[in-house]
């Protein structure tokens, strides 16, 4: 049985509480609902694939604070420049990363993708559910992404623990996606925030 609830602070807390000990929690973003559970944690990450009907991981994960994010993936100067720039906000930088994460979030590569939300709430469960959570989007696999509680309900009820209500988005469409390794930048979807925009943002290249 999924239960649905608001976003006072008493129950942000109850549902990160429900993060830490292993659940599912589906809450809104800037973006669209999301999807979370302890990215650390294995058995919560194999329940998420599974109620999405994922066929592999590849799980965004959204943190607290630039901090946190660095330390789990490496920010370089590009990376950093974006951050400064667009976070809280749109932008989920792919980078290398510094921690053992679970298998499915990384799809078994050395790859993640960071994102800190422009949304109270969802920023709220964050700090409260230790800084990180899984960000992908709350709905089956291959289905367009949602952008109200009931839809998740309606999509996802019966398969996750927990649905924050928190109204309708603000943009209703996905994160821009960019990943940074090393000098080599890559547009992996462009959506909330244009490309042009991405590269207007990067550092002037160094004189040589």
């Amino acid at each position: 049985m999924t239960r649905l609830i608001g976003t006072s602070v008493d129950d942000i807390r109850d549902a990160a509480r429900l993060v830490l000990e292993g659940g599912l929690v589906a809450y809104p973003t800037d973006t669209v609902y999301g999807l979370g559970c302890n990215p650390f944690d294995v058995d919560a990450v194999d329940r998420l694939v599974k109620a999405k009907q994922r066929v592999k991981g590849s799980l965004p994960i959204l943190v607290s604070s630039f901090a946190k994010a660095e330390t789990i993936g490496e920010i370089n100067d590009k990376s950093a420049a974006l951050a400064s720039r667009f976070w809280p906000g749109p932008l989920t930088l792919v980078v290398q990363t510094r921690n053992n994460l679970p298998a499915k979030v990384t799809d078994n590569s050395q790859l993640v993708g960071l994102r800190i939300p422009n949304h109270e709430a969802a920023r709220r469960l964050i700090l409260e559910s230790g800084g990180a959570i899984v960000g992908t989007s709350a709905n089956i696999s291959g289905q367009r992404s949602l952008s109200t509680a009931q839809e998740v309900l309606r999509e996802l009820g019966g398969r996750i623990d927990l649905v924050l209500d928190g109204g309708h988005t603000m943009l209703g469409r996905e994160s821009t996606v960019v990943r940074i390794v090393g000098d080599e930048i890559v547009l992996l979807r462009e959506a909330a925030i244009s490309w042009d925009d991405i590269l207007k943002a990067l550092p002037a290249p160094r004189a040589s």
